[in-house]
This record gives structure tokens, C-alpha cells and sequence, in this order.
């Protein structure tokens, strides 16, 4: 993203940031499979998550410093 003027800088970075609950969720995720390695296929907040989860939570978590 390219911006032409300063106050432009803001809402563009508001735009690119995660959430706050995606953050805490993408945070659960990657604890999870943190506190169980090796495993493939772990169950957060009741749903399913495997490894392109937990690569997008890194992601988000990446965004969100």
C-alpha cells in the first residue's frame, strides 16, 4: 500500500491490523499446538484447527507487533 500523504498513514494501518480477537484467537492457536507438538490436529474453542491454522495465526500474530 502507498500513501501520498501523511494522514493517509493511519487508516491504512488501521486497516492492515488485526483485530484484537483475532489476535487472541490466532494467540490460542498457536499456544495449543505450542503445548502439544507433534500433534497434527488440535480442537480450539471447540472447532477443528491443523496446520494452515496455526500458519495463519502466525501470520496474524506477525501483523499484529
Amino acid at each position: 500500500m502507498m500513501a501520498i500523504h501523511p494522514s493517509q498513514v493511519e487508516p491504512i494501518n488501521a486497516a492492515f491490523t488485526p483485530a484484537a480477537e483475532d489476535v487472541a484467537r490466532a494467540q490460542a492457536i498457536v499456544d495449543a499446538f505450542a503445548a502439544n507438538p507433534g500433534v497434527g490436529v488440535l480442537q480450539v474453542d471447540g472447532k477443528m484447527v491443523d496446520a494452515p491454522h496455526l500458519k495463519q495465526a502466525q501470520h496474524i500474530l506477525s501483523l499484529a507487533d
